[in-house]
């Protein structure tokens, strides 16, 4: 699972095109991540959640 914050979608959706995945799925997260306080990486961890279930348990 990829996980990409919002500054890095562009370059992120750029690579996956390049390598030939252009639908390629990854969470996109709040910036920064590296600064946050626990309680700020708990809400960021359960955004990522909700994102990560539907790729994971695509058929």
């Amino acid at each position: 699972m990829v996980l990409c914050t919002e500054p890095f979608v562009v370059t992120a959706r750029n690579i996956a095109r390049v390598l030939g995945l252009p639908d390629y799925p990854f969470l996109k997260l709040k910036h920064p991540i590296g600064s946050c306080t626990l309680p700020e990486l708990k809400e960021r961890a359960e955004v990522a959640y909700e994102q990560a279930l539907p790729i994971l348990l695509e058929d």
